[in-house]
């Protein structure tokens, strides 16, 4: 672990937007655990989601006191690793051959480290209402009596408003993992007859061998006639694929705790008809005017109206929004649409997704979606594979 808080700037962002509005954080959400510990952690999915009573939790002063860093005993190793926190605190989860106590082990567990970085009995404590378990929220009330909970959330969504340079550093590698993805992709669009299934499995293990390990990847890959309308997430599936069928891939990956998400559509087999290059075009079209309009001083919602016009002169209308902002999490705020006035600011990083689809009875659908950093001069595409039309 880093015992040198003044490396971490994620965390001096915080302190600097909370300052004021409470003297010290409990965070349990997955998003600003990882964010604020450098710790990558885990989705409860599978046994993890029920071996230990809540995930993993961080703590801090507002001031210039400790910090602390909690996990399943599971996770301990993983956390020595990674966190950038002084402290680290564990509770239990599932045990063979003896019994645990994951519930009173977590809240021992918040209390300790609460105690660690210096709450009061008679201070405001930051917390996430819609991350924080009931029992801790209790617990806290019965161990810490005089103390105000106050909703940090708003401030923290302002502080990952803009990325610092190691975050994104962590967003080009990510995109890089998502551009592996997408060359798979169009490697396998060459050849008709490949099953979903088989694709996708080949997908993700070349993101898999270029990431160095097994990493979370969701999203979706349909061909043929599912491209015509979103039903998010709409495949894979078992079928096999013909020549002339559409192929569209939306696909995010996570890597050490940051999030790729990236789309591509091809036509299978043979070269795109002028019916095809339509809608892809079309796409294409409001991905780039939406991407122009990311530069500091707009405003979000300026972006969709530009991506809305490229679709007006293709003689299509929009479909969905035009994309988010990403980080810790995959769908991160501010978002282009009609109604988001938030200034665009260097350091913002983006995922534009205009779709164009032909609707129910059709034959196709596109959508293209790349990443894209703000940088002082204007949008950088951080994706560097190339449409598939």
């Amino acid at each position: 672990m880093n015992t040198n808080n003044a490396t971490n700037e994620e965390l001096g962002k915080a302190r600097e937007e909370l300052r004021g509005l409470c003297d010290t954080v409990l965070l349990s959400s997955v998003h600003h655990v990882t964010y604020i510990s450098g710790f990558e952690a885990p989705h409860a999915v599978g046994v993890g989601a029920v071996i230990v009573y809540a995930g993993a939790f961080a703590a801090f002063s507002v001031g210039e006191g400790g910090t602390c860093l909690g996990v399943s005993v599971g996770n301990a190793e993983q956390a020595k690793r990674e966190s950038r926190l002084d402290g680290l605190v564990t509770f239990e989860g599932f045990e063979s051959f003896r019994q645990a106590d994951p519930r009173g082990t977590y809240l021992e567990g918040v209390r300790n480290a609460l105690a660690q970085v210096g709450l009061g009995r008679a201070s405001r404590l930051g917390i996430e209402p819609n991350a924080l378990p009931y029992g801790a929220a209790d617990y806290i009330a019965r161990h810490f009596s005089g103390v105000t909970l106050v909703d940090a959330t708003p401030a923290l969504e302002r502080v990952r408003l803009t990325k610092t340079a190691r975050e994104i550093g962590l967003l080009r590698r990510a995109a890089y993992i998502g551009d592996v993805g997408h060359r798979a992709l169009a490697d396998l669009c060459k050849t008709a007859g490949l099953n979903e299934f088989d694709m996708w499995g080949v997908i993700t293990a070349r993101m898999n061998q270029a990431a160095g390990r097994e990493i979370p990847c969701v999203g979706e890959l349909v061909t043929g006639p599912r491209t015509t309308t979103v039903n998010y997430p709409g495949g894979p599936r078992n079928r096999a694929t013909a020549i002339g069928d559409a192929a569209l891939m939306d696909i995010s990956q996570r890597i050490d705790g940051y999030w790729s998400d990236v789309t591509n559509t091809h036509v299978i087999g043979r070269e795109a008809n002028a019916h095809e290059r339509k809608y892809a075009r079309a796409s294409q079209a409001a991905f780039a005017a939406a991407c122009d309009n990311l530069r500091p001083g707009k405003l979000a919602s300026e972006a969709w109206a530009a991506a809305d016009l490229a679709y007006t002169q293709h003689g299509l209308q929009m479909p969905h929004y035009m994309g988010h902002q990403i980080g810790v999490v995959v769908n991160e705020l501010p978002r282009v649409v009609p109604y988001d006035h938030t200034p665009i600011q260097a350091g913002m990083v983006f995922s534009l997704e205009p779709g164009a689809y032909e609707g129910p009875g059709g034959t196709f659908g596109a959508r293209s979606e790349k990443m894209v950093l703000v940088t002082p001069s204007g949008p950088e595409v951080l994706s560097q594979f190339e449409w598939g039309i």
